[in-house]
């Protein structure tokens, strides 16, 4: 499955020479082969039609502060309401991903600065992700059926008042989150700020507080393991492959019964070698992320707070209250 997979990267980066860039591919299958399983083909074609769609429309916004936050809240609410029919695990991907289009596009070899309003860059762009999408969602059912691949049933749709809940919290943190790198912190890796936010953020407050938890010591062992393989090569394309085979085993662990602490530990390393523009940049990535996801989680907690604040007070002074009865 991991050749299948690294079909289309292959191809595009021997068209363009756009090694970096062209690893958007495995990105855009991974996002639909995640939303073929949960959600089915519908879901999937879905996914590669947003994918596709939205890729310029982020790499442009990102230029002004306040488009790119408003594209993030767009996605967000989306999201967010989809956890009404089970499928914000699968969708959340999206506004995962496109994060990092926003706040820093890939790389493009023989450019010290993207160009956001360039239509060959955004064509390109489109073309990787959007291409990467497209194969795996015209592959990936075939290929999975004829592998007797097992499919977890699909998840059970949320209540209202907590998808209303989970969409107002995941939104509202996310929005301003991209607004404040945007305006302070542009071309960082302070995508990891909104990847925090929407791993984390699941039903409940006193979830959240141990998933935070969870989310630094993974994020302290995966800062870990990418230092150590980037001191071990100086290969772009071995960087490139490692992180292939840990993206595999990410997935693997998302659409199985896991701990989150070990889905933390491999997703920090593999998005770590994807999107460092060069394997001396590896260490700069891992600093940056690991201050990024603190903050993401401070966020986290506080409004884990909140909720938990609110759902007391609702306790306390209903009408059948106990305390009132």
């Amino acid at each position: 499955m991991i050749a299948v997979a690294s079909v289309p990267f292959a191809v595009f980066a021997v068209i363009s020479g756009q090694v970096a860039a062209s690893s958007w591919a495995l990105l855009g299958g991974a996002a639909v082969v995640t939303n073929l399983i949960i959600g089915g083909r519908t879901v999937a074609f879905l996914t590669v039609g947003l994918v596709t769609a939205l890729t310029p429309i982020a790499i442009v916004s990102g230029a002004v502060p306040v488009a790119g936050a408003a594209l993030m809240a767009i996605m967000c609410f989306g999201v967010g309401m989809s956890a009404a029919q089970g499928l914000n695990r699968g969708l959340m991907l999206i506004p995962m991903y496109l994060a990092f289009m926003i706040i820093a596009p890939p790389p493009w070899s023989g450019l010290t600065a993207v160009d956001r309003t360039s239509t060959s860059y955004l064509l390109w762009n489109m073309l990787f992700f959007g291409g990467g999408a497209l194969w795996a969602a015209l592959v990936f059912p075939e290929l999975l059926r004829r592998r007797n691949v097992p499919m977890p049933p699909r998840p059970e749709p949320w209540e209202r008042t907590d998808v209303l809940v989970h969409t107002i919290t995941i939104t509202v943190l996310c929005t301003a989150s991209t607004l404040g790198v945007l305006i302070w912190w542009p071309g960082s890796n302070g995508a990891w700020l909104v990847v925090t936010v929407l791993a984390v953020t699941q039903l409940g407050g006193s979830t959240n507080v141990k998933r935070t938890l969870d989310r630094l010591a993974g994020t302290i062992v995966g800062v870990g393991i990418a230092v150590t393989v980037a001191s071990v090569t100086s290969s772009e394309t071995v960087l490139l492959a490692i992180g292939l085979v840990l993206w595999v085993i990410v997935v693997v662990i998302a659409l199985s019964p896991h701990s989150y602490f070990l889905w933390t530990v491999f997703v920090t390393p593999a998005v770590v070698l994807f999107t460092s523009s060069s394997i001396a940049d590896v260490a700069k990535t891992d600093a940056q992320r690991l201050g990024f996801t603190l903050i993401g989680c401070a966020l986290i907690l506080l409004a884990s707070g909140i909720a938990l604040g609110w759902a007391h007070y609702q306790q306390t002074h209903s009408p059948l209250s106990p305390t009132e009865s």
